[in-house]
């Protein structure tokens, strides 16, 4: 742009300007951004609208660093924190952060109160990774947080520094951030929290499990301490679950002994977690949650009777206060009481019962209809799951393919192969179709080099499927290329122990004479998976001495 113009060319400039950018305009006036109102800025003179104008202009024709660099002058000379927000969007869109940081810190600078100023700057260092630098904003942010939101600020801290790199310079810096705060009676126990946590972040479990010490010596009810002590004792930290239970034996409610049953039953304590759960129904035998997870857990551990005792509980309490959640347990409890009502062959009955399951729109009508195949599934009844899915699936690919498989229990291939290829039809990426057709050409001995093509092209879609590259160690097997064979099925087997897998795996080591390893291996895929029917064929078919 050459200067200077006329004075009525660069009038008539600005009228044209003003015609062509006015809706990208941003809205001036130092109205802060921290809730107060300053005095209308009387700044805004013809030329630095001009320049604002002509910061937008550049910016619609693709010159963000001339846009940015007029909106950022004109914030500075008009001291409107609109603009100074506006050049550090421009910046972070034509990712700049050197840029951003610069317009944030000049905003900072001239807005010394304005908290979003303050956290520009120190998200901004943060996503630039500079970790010392974001000592002093921290700070800021902290002291500029009203009393009644410093504890919430205090707990965000460690979202804010969960993508740096060097966790334990952050967690220093952290820490002298919140140095005032870990001693103040209202906020310790949350600043030892967030101390306990980025502690963790950088690997340092001693040091987490002495900021949950400190935190419940300053308030023995805050939740805080006994959920970062819960977070050490799913790690499995010597020691945390003592803090636990005594933050338990504190505390009226149910929420923290809820989430010490889920923690006891990620680490497969299903007799601790049921101990918890049946205390919880005894002091709240009206916690719906409690007796829900309690019949799951009794279900699991194949206590019919106790679980439906439970599970009926359950049904009868969340039917009187009806909300989503409920929705969603109530469908999990009617169809595990109706799998109870399969064991005891009961099959009719289990299917009315789950015919009773919510069904008020699409989604509820195609899971009511998944329960009901599942459980026939689950005891064999292929022909009727089959013929339920052939009246219900419609052009649902899902469904479909539920029906293909079905189709290939009933020994009805052609069938099978028909639904799958409409299946890929309908989606050319639906690569559990490309691999079930594969798998059940390479399994009969058929078409071996279409079986091979259609794996390959399963694994070009999901290359680290553990299940398609048994697929392919199969294929292989069967085309008689052993090392290729044992190759794939020693990396599926690594990726995911599945009996099926064990299966494959040692028939390829039985077939090259490493006799035995393919019964360890074998022995491995009946540990975990006793009734597998592949193994189990296989065995019977080779018998091996195991």
């Amino acid at each position: 742009m050459k200067f200077p113009l006329p004075a009525a060319r660069l009038w008539a400039l600005r009228l044209a300007l003003l015609t062509a950018a006015t809706c990208a305009l941003p809205v001036v006036g130092n109205a802060q951004t921290d809730g107060t109102q300053a005095a209308p800025n009387s700044a805004i003179t013809g030329e630095l609208l001009y320049e604002i104008l002509l910061g937008e202009l550049n910016l619609r024709q693709g010159e963000p660093a001339a846009g940015f660099s007029l909106l950022l002058d004109a914030a500075r000379k008009s001291n409107d924190v609109q603009l100074y927000d506006r050049a550090v969007e421009i910046a972070l869109q034509a990712r700049s952060g050197d840029g951003a940081l610069m317009a944030a810190r000049a905003w900072s600078q001239a807005w010394p109160q304005d908290r979003k100023a303050n956290n520009q700057v120190l998200q901004i260092l943060l996503a630039l990774n500079q970790v010392n630098e974001s000592l002093e904003p921290l700070k800021k942010d902290l002291a500029l947080a009203p009393e009644m939101e410093r504890e919430a600020v205090i707990s965000l801290i460690p979202r804010h520094y969960a993508r740096v790199t060097d966790k334990k310079r952050a967690t220093n810096v952290v820490t002298q951030a919140l140095e005032p705060y870990l001693s103040k009676s209202n906020t310790a126990a949350s600043a030892w929290t967030t101390v306990g946590r980025m502690r963790i972040s950088s690997n340092d479990m001693d040091g987490a499990l002495d900021a949950v010490k400190k935190g419940q010596s300053a308030d023995a009810k805050a939740q805080g301490p006994a959920l970062l002590a819960l977070e050490l004792m799913g790690k499995k930290v010597s020691g945390a679950e003592a803090w636990v239970t005594q933050a338990l034996s504190r505390q009226q409610g149910t929420e923290l002994a809820m989430s010490y049953v889920r923690v006891l039953i990620e680490l497969e304590r299903y007799t601790d977690a049921s101990e918890q759960l049946q205390a919880i129904t005894r002091k709240d035998p009206k916690l719906a949650d409690a007796w829900l997870v309690l019949g799951s857990l009794q279900f699991e551990q194949g206590q019919d009777k106790l679980a439906e005792a439970s599970l009926a509980r359950y049904v009868a309490l969340a039917t009187q206060t009806p909300s989503d959640n409920s929705t969603r347990g109530l469908t999990q409890a009617q169809t595990r009481r109706a799998t109870l009502l399969a064991r005891q062959g009961k099959i009719v009955q289990a299917r009315e019962l789950i015919a009773k399951l919510p069904a008020n729109n699409a989604e509820e009508q195609r899971s009511r209809l998944l329960a009901e195949v599942q459980l026939l599934r689950d005891h064999s009844q292929w022909q009727a799951a089959f013929d339920l899915l052939a009246a219900n699936s419609g052009d649902d690919i899902d469904l479909m393919y539920e029906q293909a498989m079905l189709a290939e229990k009933l020994h009805r291939i052609d069938e099978m192969e028909k639904l799958l290829r409409a299946v890929i039809a309908k989606n050319p990426s639906y690569y559990n179709a490309y691999n079930a057709l594969g798998f059940s050409l390479a399994d009969r001995n058929l078409r071996l080099p279409e079986a091979k093509q259609l794996i390959v092209k399963a694994l070009t879609f999901a290359p680290d499927d553990p299940f398609i590259t048994d697929s392919l160690g199969w294929v292989e097997f069967r085309l008689g290329n052993l090392t290729s064979a044992l190759s794939h099925l020693q990396k599926a087997y690594k990726d995911r122990a599945d009996a099926e897998i064990a299966a494959h795996l040692g028939e390829v080591l039985w077939r090259m004479k490493r006799q035995d390893e393919a019964i360890q291996i074998w022995r491995e895929g009946l540990s975990t998976s006793p009734n597998n029917e592949t193994l189990q064929e296989t065995l019977q078919r080779l018998k091996p001495a195991l």
